[in-house]
């Protein structure tokens, strides 16, 4: 039985990291590393938690979602969703079939030198906090993307499978490298979250299906509770995100990831000793 405290604190760190461009997985690993979760626990809990966070995108983009299905100037953002979930939905299979999802998700390491790679990805598109950037919200609407353009940001998804390369960050990025609005970029990487983290959790799902009902009883009783808590959470959090976009802000969680590695790193390199 996972202790209760250790779900909610985990449940918090999600909602808040999988939507600011810090790294929710990456975050989950390591302090389900140091709050001494089996790998497999910790992986299921981070798909649970994941899908909290999923349901707080389907009722911030309620509206918006539903625009997609009844506006026929938009319905072409489902076809442009479905390219852009190719990249990572091929990365996410092949590292199941070859069981390597075990290995990538259960090091601490691997997280710590992500959150580099997602700090200098902030700071190359969205430039150095303290100095001045542009805080219009200039570029191309969602619904003038390109099949190009939707399959860019889908790889930079697929990167971001990697615990500590952030999902959001990752996938704002290069949505406002290839020159969309930023309020459009947030909006398609949060469209590409639904399939990805959807297609996770229906996996785990079947793998909980077979398990004991002892086991699934102890994940009711547990990850119910981070579902819920992740899931409220992530609505603020993902509220804030859009205000923080717009004023071209995201720079500031690059010093934050360089703190974050820099405390990974120095832990796992003492717990060596």
């Amino acid at each position: 039985m996972v202790e209760l405290w250790k779900v909610v604190v985990l449940a918090i760190m999600q909602g808040i990291a999988e939507f600011l461009p810090i790294s929710s997985s990456g975050h989950l690993l390591v302090l389900g590393s140091w709050f001494g979760f089996d790998p497999e626990s910790n992986m299921t809990l981070n798909v649970v938690l994941h899908a909290g966070t999923l349901l707080a995108i389907l009722i911030y983009y309620f509206k918006k979602l539903l625009s997609i299905l009844l506006e026929k100037k938009r319905r072409r953002l489902i076809g442009l969703v479905i390219i852009g979930s190719i990249p990572a939905a091929a990365v996410g299979i092949t590292l199941k079939v070859l069981k390597l999802d075990a290995l990538i998700f259960s090091s601490p390491w691997v997280a710590a030198a992500g959150f580099l790679i997602t700090a200098f990805l902030l700071i190359k598109v969205f430039n150095w906090p303290w100095r001045s950037s542009k805080s219009s919200d200039e570029g191309m609407v969602l619904e003038d993307m390109s099949i190009r353009q939707a399959l860019l940001i889908g790889c930079a998804q697929a990167v971001a499978v990697t615990p500590g390369i952030s999902r959001s960050g990752s996938t704002i990025a290069a949505a406002v490298w290839n020159k969309l609005r930023k309020a459009d970029a947030a909006e398609f990487s949060f469209l590409l979250a639904i399939p990805a983290i959807g297609g996770a959790a229906l996996l785990e799902l079947r793998d909980l299906i077979g398990s004991s009902p002892a086991d699934i009883s102890g994940w009711l009783n547990g990850y119910l509770i981070g579902f819920i808590v992740s899931a409220a959470v992530g609505y603020a959090a993902l509220a804030g995100l859009i205000a923080m976009l717009r004023r071209g802000k995201l720079g500031w969680f690059s010093c934050y990831l360089f703190l974050a590695s820099a405390v990974v790193f120095a832990v796992q390199i003492i717990k060596l000793f």
